[in-house]
Order: C-alpha cells, then structure tokens, then sequence
C-alpha cells in the first residue's frame, strides 16, 4: 500500500525536531513515496526548492502565501517568486492560497483577501497549474471566487459543510482529507459523502496529528488517513491507497 502526503509544511517540521533524512525515512518505512511541501513566506521558498533539487523524485513544492497574512505581505513580490520557479519548472502547484476567516474579523480586510486570491487564481491559470486552496471558516465564499479557476482545484484540509463539500466534487474538485481524520467527526462525515475519486489524503504536518497524544505530524502519518477512509468507506485500504495515490500524481503532474 503506498501513500502521498499532497501538503506538509517541510520548514516547520523541521522546526519542531524532526531532521529531513528522519523525515523521508519514517516516509519510506510507511510506502509513502512522495511529500508535497507547502512553504509558508518567501523567506522560506528557498529552502523547499533545495530539497526538491535534493530529491527531485520524493519531495515536490508549491507555492502560495497565508491569506490571514495577506495585507501584511508583498503579494507583487510572492507573486514574481512563484512565477519565476514555475518557468523553472521547480514547482507543481500553487498554494496555498484562499481565505481565512478565522483569524481575519475586519470585513475590509476580507474584501481584501478576496481581490488577492483572485489574482492568484489567474496566476495558476497563467502557469497552467492546480491550485490547493486555504478556505478556513470562509468556504462558501472560497468556493464562490473558484468559478475564475481554470485549472485542478484542491480544497485543503477542507473543514466545511456536507453541501459545500458536494458542490466541490460537482465541479470536479478533490477534497484533501488530512491525518485528524481519525478522530474528527466532521471530517469522518466528509468522507462518507465524498466519491473517493474525489479524495486525496495530506497531513498538514506539523499540525493535524492522526495520534491525539502526540501532537507533531509528519509526512509518514497520511498512511493514517488512508487507513481511515477505507474504514469509514468500507473499501479495502489498498483500493484507497491507489485511487488517491494515483489522483495526486495526476494532479500536481508528479515525476516519480
């Protein structure tokens, strides 16, 4: 049975003890054969692009900034870098990008958002690349803004309701289903109601842990999350370990 983690932040992981070799070792112990690295700031692009280089076949990169952070960044700049290492062919996405209400109250603010997450839609429809999208607590209107997009869109970490998630897979959206979906209802509910054609499996590590007594995540735990959709769908895991393995590499497009 194999696996593809399609979000981790690799930076802050690294961040909270774990080394790289550490990283891609408990991943291969556990079949999960490709990392897709989601980069917070500019400042941490860099970095991501080495380890792909590093391991062109194992960890690959997309791009995008946090809309919590959106007004307090330099989207021109963000929006030249990611540019830049697409026509370099060193990413397969861009994201994650979108919405945050949760941490954004101020409704000028939000409108904001709104008009930047536009301009990264055209940008991905610009670069022909899938867009993995930050929706939280602002699903509706996420989804909403997404009928400017040209190209595959995931909702990651998807946390929204049943109706908006359906919308989602009427449009030809995939739900990413992140490892804290063993013990989070809502997330279970998803899942009951998401084609698994529709699904792909991330563990937003650091965060999202599968464990609830252990709080840092890691690319090795998506396998957790797989193993949780087949239960709650009643399929055989390796049936979901192939249908949201192979969703992802089509997808992002990946080389391995």
């Amino acid at each position: 049975m194999k696996a593809i983690d399609t979000h981790c932040h690799l930076s802050h992981t690294l961040k909270k003890g774990l080394k790289l070799n550490t990283i891609l070792q408990h991943a291969q112990k556990n079949n999960v054969i490709a990392m897709i690295d989601s980069p917070v700031y500019v400042s941490d692009y860099l970095q991501s692009i080495r380890f792909h280089k590093r391991y062109s076949d194992k960890i690959f990169v997309t791009l995008g900034a946090p809309p919590a952070n959106y007004h307090e960044i330099n989207i021109d700049e963000v929006i030249a870098n990611i540019r830049k290492h697409a026509e370099n062919g060193e990413i397969v996405g861009v994201g994650e990008v979108g919405l945050d209400y949760y941490w954004v109250k101020k409704q000028t603010i939000r409108a904001n958002q709104h008009e930047i997450f536009k301009r990264f839609i055209h940008l991905a429809n610009e670069l022909n690349l899938p867009l993995t999208i930050h929706s939280r607590d602002a699903e509706e209107d996420s989804v909403d803004i997404l009928v400017f997009a040209e190209t595959p869109v995931i909702m990651h970490s998807f946390s929204g309701n049943v109706e908006t998630a359906l919308e989602c897979v009427d449009r030809g959206y995939y739900i990413s289903i992140p490892t804290a979906v063993t013990s989070r209802k809502k997330l279970q509910r998803l899942v009951e109601v998401v084609p698994v054609e529709n699904i792909i499996t991330e563990t937003d590590s650091p965060y999202l842990s599968p464990f609830p007594d252990r709080k840092r995540n890691e690319p090795a735990n998506v396998i957790y999350a797989v193993k949780e959709i087949a239960r709650i769908k009643e399929l055989p895991e390796n049936d979901v370990a192939e249908v949201t393995t192979t969703n992802a590499i089509r997808i992002f497009n990946l080389k391995i």
